[in-house]
């Protein structure tokens, strides 16, 4: 009997193991991608925060996650760790529309209107015929556009 309940108590708790098991496994980078962009378009900036900070962790040559991670802290007013990720971002990818964008948008928050209108001056480079980027931050300095995302 004595080793019968030994083996019913390991059965039961292989058992319990396996169930519990999956609620402490680690997100995908992409499931931690789809959160933040989700808790971004509900403008849950410290749950963003939280998890791109995971996501950049595990994707470190991301430049998206590292622009993304750059927009969270903006909108944080965070703006000194947001330069410098948005840095980051673009020293991974000189040419990523969505990061010089937004750190246009975030040197015309600091009043830097020289380095926003060098931004737009890329965009223009990299989009001859116009492209969302470039209009976007085109309204963000004439003060025709407030929110960005």
């Amino acid at each position: 009997m004595k080793y019968l309940n030994i083996y019913f108590l390991s059965i039961a708790l292989l058992f319990s193991y396996d169930l519990n098991a999956s609620k402490y496994e680690k997100e995908s980078a992409s499931d931690l991608y789809k959160k933040a962009t989700k808790q971004l378009k509900e403008e849950d900036y410290k749950s963003a925060l939280k998890t791109l900070k995971k996501y950049t962790k595990s994707k470190k040559k991301d430049a998206d996650g590292w622009t993304l991670l750059a927009f969270t802290n903006r909108k944080l007013k965070n703006y000194s760790e947001a330069e410098s990720l948005y840095a980051k971002a673009l020293n991974l990818d000189p040419n990523n529309k969505i990061a010089i964008e937004y750190q246009g948008e975030l040197f015309v928050e600091l009043g830097k209107m020289e380095e926003a209108n060098a931004n737009l001056a890329k965009l223009r480079a990299l989009c001859p015929n116009s492209c969302e980027e470039l209009e976007m931050l085109e309204e963000y300095i004439s003060g025709n556009k407030t929110k960005s995302w």
